[in-house]
């Protein structure tokens, strides 16, 4: 299962011709299992200017299967944060370490043009999308 992060989904909107929204056209073309967590549906839908483009991604967004990060998830994304702060990694917030928390409890390939999740991978078990 992959989940989208918010940076590939802006890309695939955008129709930008970067590998990963490729690999995003991809994905949903050949039906590979994709799944969201809610803080990505409201980061991505926040980026539309017009109310087309909102109802059409969140047309899209919503018949993915959403992963519910638990309260544990949450404890667990803010010791990932002060680790990777302890190792000198910086990471901008903590939406990303949630996001990350959630793929690596639920076992989910990330794809993202996010750097931030580069530098959490290289210190947890996160999968990161070629």
């Amino acid at each position: 299962m992959i989940v989208v992060d918010t940076s590939a989904w802006g890309a695939f909107f955008n129709g930008d011709p970067s590998p990963v929204a490729r690999r995003l056209v991809l994905a949903l073309e050949t039906g590979e299992p994709l799944a969201t967590i809610p803080i990505i549906v409201a980061e991505t839908l926040q980026g539309f200017r017009t109310e087309t483009g909102f109802r059409s991604a969140l047309s899209l967004l919503t018949r993915l299967p959403l992963l519910e990060p638990s309260l544990g998830t949450h404890v667990q994304a803010a010791r990932l944060y002060r680790s990777l702060r302890k190792k000198g990694v910086t990471v901008r917030g903590t939406v990303d370490c949630l996001i990350a928390s959630v793929c690596i409890e639920t076992g989910a390939a990330l794809l993202t043009l996010d750097r931030d999740f580069l530098r959490i991978a290289e210190h947890t078990a996160l999968d990161i999308v070629p």
